[in-house]
C-alpha cells in the first residue's frame, strides 16, 4: 500500500477556511423570516499566519571599539588632610647646679632688732641633703628652720620641713613623692604635691639654681612653696630694676599673692653662683625679717 502523500499546508488551511465561511451561511437560514429583509453583513476571517520555524542566529564578532574605561571615583571637594607628623619631644631641661657643702653667716634685723643668723648647707653623696637656718638675737635663740630630702637634676625634692625649738620639731611638713602628697602636722589637710614643690627654707637655693640655669634679664621664675599652716602656693619672682644698693647683685621680687602679702624680696650673687646674699620678707622693723650676707665659710 502506497504512503499518504503529506497534504500541502496552505491548501489545508484554504479549505477550513471554506468550511467555516459554509457553516456560517447555514446557520443564517435558521433565523427569523424577519431576517431576509436585513441586508446581509459581510464577515471578515483573519487568518493566522503559520509560526516560522526558529533560525539559528549567527555567532557575534568581536567589537572592534575599545572598552569604556572605568570612571575614576569623584575627586573630594575637601583637600586632602596633611599627614600628622609625630610631635617633637620638649628639649629636656638643663641639669640645675648646686654649690658644694658652704656654711653661710648673715646679719640678721628682725622685730627691730640686730642678730646674726647661719644658712648650714650640706649636700651628701648619696644624693642627700640637710639645710639648716639657725637664728639668735643677742642671747636668745630664735626658732630654727630645717629642711631634709634629696638632689637631682631637678634640684632639691624636700622629704620633711620643721620648726623647732629647743632641737625639737614643733611644727612640721612631709613631702611624700610616691604617693605625690603633701600633709601638714598643724593641718589635716593633704594637698597634691606640684612638680618641683620647695618648702620655706628649701626656695632659696632652690630659685637660685632655677635663676642660675636661665639667668634672662628681665625674665620671670616660679616655685611651688608650702607653709607650716597647710598653704601651697606658686610663688612668681619677676627682676627688679638694678640700684647702686645692689652691688651687682640680682635683685627678684615676689609677685604679690593678695591685698595683705607681706612680700618677699631676694638678692642673687652671679660671683657666688646666684646664691642669696640678702632676702627680706616683710616689713624687718614689725614682723618681719632681713638677712644680709656677712662671711662664707666651706
Amino acid at each position: 500500500m502506497r504512503a499518504a502523500l503529506p497534504f500541502p499546508r496552505a491548501a489545508t488551511f484554504a479549505l477550513a477556511a471554506s468550511l467555516l465561511a459554509h457553516a456560517l451561511l447555514l446557520g443564517g437560514e435558521r433565523v427569523r423570516d424577519d431576517s431576509a429583509a436585513r441586508p446581509a453583513r459581510a464577515v471578515s476571517i483573519a487568518l493566522l499566519q503559520p509560526p516560522t520555524l526558529p533560525m539559528a542566529l549567527p555567532e557575534p564578532t568581536p567589537s572592534t571599539r575599545p572598552l569604556p574605561q572605568a570612571r575614576s571615583p569623584r575627586a573630594s571637594a575637601r583637600p586632602p588632610m596633611p599627614a600628622v607628623e609625630a610631635p617633637i619631644a620638649a628639649p629636656e631641661a638643663p641639669p640645675l647646679r648646686l654649690a658644694g657643702p658652704a656654711a653661710w653667716q648673715y646679719r640678721l634685723r628682725q622685730g627691730g632688732q640686730d642678730g646674726e643668723a647661719l644658712l648650714d648647707w650640706r649636700p651628701e653623696a648619696d644624693g642627700r641633703y640637710s639645710l639648716r637656718l639657725t637664728r639668735r638675737i643677742g642671747e636668745r635663740a630664735l626658732p630654727a628652720l630645717e629642711s631634709l630630702g634629696h638632689t637631682g637634676s631637678a634640684g632639691l625634692a624636700p622629704e620633711r620641713f620643721a620648726l623647732q625649738r629647743g632641737g625639737q620639731d614643733r611644727q612640721a611638713i612631709n613631702f611624700d613623692a610616691e604617693g605625690r602628697r603633701v600633709s601638714f602636722s598643724a593641718n589635716p589637710a593633704q594637698l597634691e604635691l606640684p612638680e618641683g614643690a620647695q618648702d620655706r627654707l628649701s626656695w632659696w637655693l632652690q630659685l637660685a639654681a632655677l635663676v642660675q640655669a636661665a639667668p634672662t634679664p628681665g625674665g620671670r621664675w616660679r616655685v611651688w612653696v608650702a607653709g607650716l599652716r597647710g598653704e601651697l602656693r606658686e610663688w612668681t619672682f619677676e627682676t627688679v630694676d638694678a640700684t647702686p644698693e645692689d652691688a651687682g647683685s640680682l635683685h627678684l621680687r615676689r609677685l604679690p599673692l593678695g591685698e595683705r602679702d607681706p612680700g618677699v624680696e631676694l638678692w642673687l650673687d652671679p660671683n657666688r653662683g646666684y646664691w642669696p646674699v640678702r632676702l627680706r620678707q616683710g616689713d624687718p622693723e614689725t614682723r618681719g625679717f632681713e638677712i644680709r650676707l656677712s662671711d662664707v665659710n666651706s
